[in-house]
Parts: C-alpha cells; sequence; structure tokens
C-alpha cells in the first residue's frame, strides 16, 4: 500500500513496491516513456529523519533529489537505492517534490551509465539470476542498432559486448570467453536485458530477414498528372542516368531449382551445397574456417586445407554443374578468410571489424550500400543547389530502394518534390508525408521540421508551421532559418493591435475611454 501524502497531488501513474519491481526496473520504465515528474520511494526500515526519497525526472531522466543518504553527486547519491528489496514507490507526473531545498542535490543523470554502476557493486543478485535464467542456453545477440556506448561500459565490459556482437553465443558461453568473472557477465547481460539491447538469436529467422532485405524495386509516389506535364516529365539525358546508376554491391545469385532425376546422393549434396551457400553469408572468417579467434598461422592453414577437399569447385561433380558458380563463391569466401587470418597485419584490423559487428559478406554489402548512398547523397546536395530536380530525385530513387529508413532522404526527397512542382498544391499531401515520415523515424530531425513549417505556412496553416519551426529551432540552435522564422512570429505578435492580442473588441475599448475620461457632456 503506498502511503498517504499531505497535499494536494496528481494520483500515481506508476506505483508498486521494490520487492517485486526493482529500482532499476523502476528507472528503466522512466527512461522508456520519457516520463516528467517525481518519483517517492518509502524506506521501511527508516526510524528517524525523513523516510522518503524523492527524485525529479525530466523526460526519463534524474535531475535533482532529496535522499535520505546523500554523496557529493547525485549519481552517487542514488547508488544505495538500487540494493533496497523492499519498500512502496509511486511515480507523481508533471509535479516537483524535490523543489530548491539546499539539502538537494542536482544534474541530469543518464540512467543506463548509472544501473552499470550500480552492478559494479553489491546488486540484488537474486533478481539478475531470475532475468538472465529465463535466456537459458540459448544463443544472444546484441539488438541491431542498439548505440552500447550509451551504456558508459568500462573496457573489460566493452570488451564482453564485443564478443557478443561478433557472433551470437549463450551466456555461459559468453562466461568462458571474456575477461569478465561469471558473475559481473550476467550483471551486464542482465543490464542489456532489461533495456531491451539483447535478444535470442534465431538463426533461421536472421536468414529469412536477410533475404526480406534483398532490394526490390520502390513504388515512387504518385506525382499530379498536371503537374508531371508542366515539368515535362523527367528527361531523356536524367533517365538514361537513372537507369545506368546503381549502389548496390553485387548480391549472390538466387539459386537455381534442382535438376529432376537426380540419385539421392545428388540431391543430399544439392541441398547441403544450398544451405552452406545460405549460411556462410552471415559468417566472419572465424566461423567459416571453424576456428577460435587466437588461432596460430599454422592453424589456419590446416583448417583451410581441410575445407579445400570439400569444396573445391573443381569437386562439383557433373549433375550439379548447375552449382559451380555457387561453389566457387563458397570456396572464394575460404579462401578470403585464409588469406586474411593467415597474415598478422590484415588479421588485427579485421578482427576489429568483427567485434564491431561487421566481418560477414552480408554485413560488408550493408556496410558498401550505406557508404555508397551518402557518396551519392552529397550529389543530391550539389544538385539542390543548382536546382537540377530530376537528378536529384532519381538519385534519391536509387539510395531509398537500399536504405528505406534513413530520415535524411526521405525527407530531402519530399522537399525536392515540392520545389521541383513550384509549391502546387497537388503535390502538397505527397510532401507533407514524405516529411512527417522523416520525423518520425527522427523527431528531432530540424530540417524535416522546418521544411515542414514552410509548406504549412504557404498553406495558410500558421499555427502549425510556428510549432515545427520551434522544434527545428530546438533541435538545432544554428538552423538560422528555423530561428528567423519563430523570431518573426513572435515580432507579429507583439506587434499586433491589442484587440488582436487580447480579444478586446471596439465597445469594450469605448467603454474603458469613457470611465476614463467620460462620457458626452
Amino acid at each position: 500500500m503506498i502511503p498517504r501524502m499531505s497535499g494536494s497531488l496528481p494520483e500515481p501513474i506508476a506505483q508498486g513496491d521494490l520487492t517485486r519491481t526493482p529500482f532499476a526496473h523502476v528507472l528503466m520504465h522512466l527512461r522508456r516513456h520519457e516520463l516528467t515528474g517525481s518519483l517517492v520511494l518509502w524506506d521501511p526500515d527508516a526510524t528517524e529523519g525523513p523516510k522518503q526519497d524523492r527524485i525529479r525526472f525530466e523526460a526519463g531522466k534524474p535531475t535533482s533529489a532529496l535522499l535520505r543518504e546523500r554523496a557529493s553527486r547525485l549519481d552517487r547519491s542514488l547508488l544505495p537505492l538500487f540494493a533496497r528489496d523492499r519498500g512502496p514507490y509511486a511515480f507523481y507526473p508533471d509535479v516537483d517534490l524535490v523543489g530548491d531545498s539546499p539539502h538537494a542535490r542536482s544534474g541530469e543523470v543518464e540512467v543506463l551509465p548509472l544501473i552499470a554502476a550500480s552492478l559494479r557493486g553489491s546488486s540484488r543478485d537474486d533478481v539478475v539470476e531470475h532475468v538472465v535464467g529465463k535466456l537459458g542456453d540459448q544463443p544472444l545477440r546484441v539488438v541491431s542498432g542498439v548505440n552500447v556506448a550509451d551504456f558508459g561500459l568500462l573496457p573489460k565490459e566493452l570488451g564482453c559486448i564485443e564478443l557478443l556482437r561478433a557472433e551470437p553465443v549463450s551466456v555461459a558461453k559468453l562466461q568462458s570467453l571474456s575477461q569478465l568473472g561469471p558473475v559481473q557477465v550476467s550483471r551486464l547481460i542482465y543490464l542489456f536485458a532489461i533495456a531491451k539491447a539483447v535478444e535470442v538469436w534465431d538463426a533461421s529467422a536472421h536468414a529469412s530477414a536477410v533475404a526480406a532485405r534483398r532490394p526490390v524495386p520502390r513504388p515512387r509516389e504518385s506525382v499530379p498528372s498536371e503537374e508531371t506535364a508542366a515539368a515535362g516529365g523527367a528527361n531523356e539525358a536524367t533517365a538514361k542516368k537513372a537507369k545506368g546508376r546503381s549502389i548496390a554491391p553485387g548480391a549472390p545469385d538466387a539459386l537455381p531449382p534442382m535438376p529432376s532425376g537426380l540419385s539421392p546422393e545428388h540431391q543430399a549434396l544439392w541441398m547441403e551445397i544450398a544451405a552452406r551457400a545460405d549460411s556462410i553469408e552471415n559468417e566472419n572468417y572465424f566461423i567459416m574456417l571453424n576456428v577460435p579467434r587466437d588461432v596460430s598461422a599454422a592453424g589456419v592453414q590446416k583448417a583451410y586445407f581441410a575445407l579445400v577437399k570439400k569444396w573445391h569447385p573443381d569437386r562439383v561433380p557433373a549433375p550439379l554443374a548447375a552449382l559451380r558458380p555457387t561453389v566457387e563463391r563458397i570456396f572464394g569466401y575460404l579462401t578470403r578468410a585464409q588469406e586474411t587470418l593467415g597474415d598478422e597485419e590484415k588479421r588485427g584490423p579485421y578482427l576489429q571489424n568483427v567485434q564491431a559487428g561487421g566481418g560477414t559478406p552480408e554485413a560488408d554489402r550493408q556496410l558498401a550500400l550505406i557508404i555508397g548512398a551518402a557518396m551519392e547523397f552529397r550529389k543530391v546536395e550539389i544538385l539542390l543547389r543548382r536546382s537540377e530536380w530530376d537528378e536529384a530525385l532519381a538519385i534519391l530513387d536509387e539510395i531509398l530502394q537500399h536504405n528505406e529508413d534513413e530520415p535524411d532522404y526521405h525527407a530531402t526527397r519530399a522537399w525536392v518534390l515540392y520545389q521541383k512542382h513550384a509549391a502546387a498544391e497537388a503535390i502538397v499531401p505527397t510532401v507533407i508525408a514524405g516529411l512527417e515520415r522523416a520525423i518520425e523515424t527522427a523527431p528531432k530531425h530540424d530540417k524535416a521540421h522546418y521544411w515542414l513549417g514552410l509548406v504549412l505556412k504557404r498553406a495558410n496553416q500558421t499555427k502549425k508551421a510556428l510549432q515545427h519551426f520551434e522544434l527545428a529551432a530546438q533541435a538545432n540552435p544554428r538552423n538560422f532559418e528555423a530561428v528567423r522564422e519563430v523570431r518573426l512570429a513572435k515580432m507579429r505578435k507583439s506587434e499586433a493591435p491589442p484587440s488582436e492580442k487580447s480579444g478586446t473588441t471596439d465597445k469594450n475599448k469605448k467603454g474603458l475611454l469613457e470611465k476614463l475620461f467620460g462620457g458626452k457632456k
């Protein structure tokens, strides 16, 4: 039961007891939902002095606190709360229960590094064991897109996570590979688990996802026919350029269908080759050769020559000749692995690539694709300055086929469309949709907010336009165009007649004058 608090307060939107919901989990909930307000924790063991700990949060981050145990800094003052294993808590939204007390500790604290720091000292290992125990012996991996730098890890902790990013492994396997002790590894996995930054590895699902990511034609937004006619459509030179351009690195060709009439032995070999061709695309060189990270050069050679006996293209039987290009690709990967791992100068940089999550053929293709798209996008920025809209759109359409989640590309394409069609009313919904998609992916994308503000301003939606100008200026104070729009809007508001500011009517003004100076005599 939550103890009563004096004064008028809103109903708590989150409450419970630390017995069931540890302090670290409460912090993660507030961080995930970016809540603002005050968290109150009652200490059932307190016999004298304050019986509460109060923490002020802004957008999910602790910013100040009144605590029973105080240290020199706010983050250090919060650490004892992680060991508390009982006591009610409640979160009150949009209120400050810390205030300006001289006993308060203040300073914005990042939640993830705070929890990481708590796990280096005394920790609720019963909770850690419960969370990590649910993962069992399943292979784990770091969730794609997680920024490990956000966790504030120490070098050995970071090395442990890099092992997990290099290849999926179980907790037990990670404990045997890491320089950390088993308890520290479990605590680290616990941190990533409650942060939803680690997941169970499903090899079959991953293979399906990779296949699904292969580039497919991207339908373009429909452009109003009258605008297309006015623009004359893409000129012939632009169309030829677009047709000849491709930033996509060469993905493996699909396997041909299995021919009929194969013997059972050849059917089994066909299926084995097909499976190997699929799995090798997501393996690093260590996995390809089935060797440990600390393998010697001689060990690399031995492993390679053992595989050559099976995967040399000359060993493909005649009935399976259609698979020879596939086997050549597999053999090429194995040879490249042997050349890289057998050379100490090459192995070091390659290992760093693996530890950063790369080092597989598929990862290398994706990286090449991202780099290629970024280089092409630089051309778009030049084309915008030249007002060469058709060529800019052709490049953007190409890179969006391979980078659907990049907000810069969506925002820029929408703005190019708007410019190309001279802000025609018919194109506005398509433009707004593209800008909103960019903002949905990156809520603080200042260019998307600024461009959307311009579109709405020209559509006489001044109130909404100002909101987006303000968001652009907040996200990037150096976006001087957005800052200027906000300033101009405030100037217009301040220069408006009093009747527009306050809603005072001429009749009211007349009545006021009569009171001051008297009516007609």
